[in-house]
């Protein structure tokens, strides 16, 4: 169902970390932690978290939360092991810590302590690339995102999230403009690199462009946020370009001429690096509700974690003997029976998945993650039985019921009527519209709502949604597929994007950032 980049013996070799540790769970108003060190850990990185969430608000101007956050609107974060296990399970040596955007579930995966041996090469020896700074530089995209989803170009992308990555909380406040020490070695290189080429980055870009998105975009940000000069011109490029301007076309009407910008950033790399710091008067941190896992919780979370991660249905089967394993120890723990039916169903077991949602069902009748497999499950099945494309939809609207916000059953709801070849009725645009409201950092219902627009003629509409894509750095060979059905749409061929963003079967692999 999902990307899976580790290999059995890299998951075997997982397990055991695991599984050894006590766990911990500690909860705000934002954030889920799960933690393998102790309760007060989790509780302090829930309560780091939130208090970064607190001052990207004050910073943004976005107001608190007037209802509660449901659970599948919290960032859930896991906190474990080395930053060994933390590579081994991203697929990647030496990453520091990982976060997948995911509507109605996502995560984040963190070290709970350093490698007890340093391993050469490792991001974080390069200069200090610290999980902190990684969970911190993520959850500022996903942030962005969720409260101002707009088209940004890969270097304010980028560079916004250094900025707010190396945020310092004080106890009664934060700093913000800390230097990005983790980029140093590529800032010693500026003179050579022209902003010219940051604000238009050729087709085919090299190593040192892509290092320069994020140091030279850092600085850029930096620099236009906080030394009081060029007042208003950010605004005006991002306004230029989510009117449909380029990259270099924005920046030529809002900063002018590009050599003077460049000179003023060497002359800016040169100085001392203004801070802002916030002090709050009779400031009250946040707090975080903490347990320790029960046993059966404990003796899951290996399983959950590499599940949760992402699995092919190859390597999901290694997971389900020790999947049912666990349900025979434990046939009464809807947190066992949840993941087990995560397990089966990756692995394309559908009557035992289905079997498990409906035991979740026969102890807590408006489960809406049991409802939202049964649903799934149906969508599989309707692959080679239409009808079931009904039993799914009936599902889909179950799990909305038992979680309105969550935005994973009002899109699949959507896509019951779209994959059965059905023109969706006004209850399926809504939802597929709300599902966008909660979650529009998902690439899936992005290109899904973008569809819809083009079908309903409304095309300039469709490319403002598709814009964050073709923006994202870290979209890859997809933003360069959608910029070229961008650039068909423009001159007048909508075939392409029609049938390229055309609703398709669930399957599509898990947006990812481990930068």
């Amino acid at each position: 169902m999902m990307r899976f980049l580790i290999a059995i013996l890299a998951l075997v070799s997982f397990a055991p970390t695991a599984q050894a540790a006590d766990w911990w769970e500690a909860s705000t108003d934002h954030f889920v932690v799960y933690s393998d060190t102790s309760g007060q850990a989790a509780q302090d990185l829930a309560v780091k978290l939130e208090r970064f969430d607190e001052a990207m608000r004050f910073m943004l101007g976005v107001a608190a939360d007037t209802t509660a956050t449901p659970r599948s609107g919290k960032l859930t974060v896991y906190q474990f092991g080395e930053t060994a296990d933390i590579g081994r399970l991203s697929g990647s040596a030496g990453v520091a810590g990982f976060f997948i955007p995911r509507a109605g579930q996502s995560v984040a995966f963190v070290p709970s302590r350093d490698d007890r041996r340093a391993t050469p090469g490792t991001r974080n020896e390069r200069g200090g690339l610290t999980p902190q700074i990684v969970l911190f530089h993520e959850y500022a995209h996903y942030f962005m995102f969720q409260h101002a989803a707009a088209a940004y170009p890969a270097w304010y992308r980028e560079g916004f999230a250094e900025v707010y990555g190396t945020m310092e909380l004080l106890p009664n406040g934060f700093r913000l403009g800390a230097p990005a020490a983790h980029r140093a070695s590529v800032l010693q290189h500026l003179n050579a690199y022209h902003v010219r080429r940051l604000l238009d980055p050729p087709e085919q870009m090299t190593g040192e462009d892509g290092a320069q998105i994020y140091a030279l975009g850092w600085m850029l940000s930096h620099y236009l946020t906080f030394s009081g000069q060029r007042e208003g011109q950010l605004a005006t490029y991002l306004r230029e370009i989510n009117q449909g301007a380029t990259s270099l076309e924005a920046a030529q009407r809002a900063f002018g001429d590009l050599d003077a910008l460049n000179n003023d950033l060497n002359t800016y790399r040169r100085g001392r690096t203004p801070l802002k710091e916030v002090t709050y008067s009779n400031y009250a941190a946040p707090t975080a509700t903490v347990r320790k896992l029960g046993p059966d919780e404990q003796a899951m979370m290996a399983m959950h974690i590499v599940s949760t991660r992402g699995v092919d249905e190859a390597k999901a089967r290694a997971l389900v003997p020790d999947a049912r394993a666990l349900v025979q120890r434990f046939p009464q723990s809807v947190p066992v029976l949840l993941a087990a039916t995560e397990a089966e169903f990756d692995a394309k077991n559908l009557d035992q998945a289905a079997a498990l949602a409906n035991s979740v069902l026969a102890i807590e009748a408006n489960n809406p993650r049991a409802q939202l497999y049964l649903g799934r499950i149906a969508l599989e099945r309707a692959k080679t039985t239409p009808a079931a494309f009904a039993e799914a939809r009936r599902a889909f609207a179950a799990a909305n019921r038992a979680d309105p916000a969550n935005p994973d059953p009002l899109y699949h709801y959507y896509l019951t009527h779209v994959l059965a070849g059905e023109t969706p009725p006004d209850p399926a645009l809504v939802a597929l519209e709300t599902a966008y409201d909660h979650a529009p950092f998902d690439s899936s219902i992005r290109e899904t709502l973008a569809h819809l627009l083009l079908t309903e003629g409304r095309d300039q509409e469709a490319i403002t949604v598709l814009n964050p894509i073709i923006n994202n750095p870290h979209a890859g060979k997809r933003a360069k597929e959608i910029r070229e059905l961008v650039t068909k749409l423009k001159a007048g061929d909508r075939a392409p994007a029609l049938a390229e963003l055309a609703p398709k079967m669930p399957g599509a692999e898990d947006q990812e950032d481990d930068d």
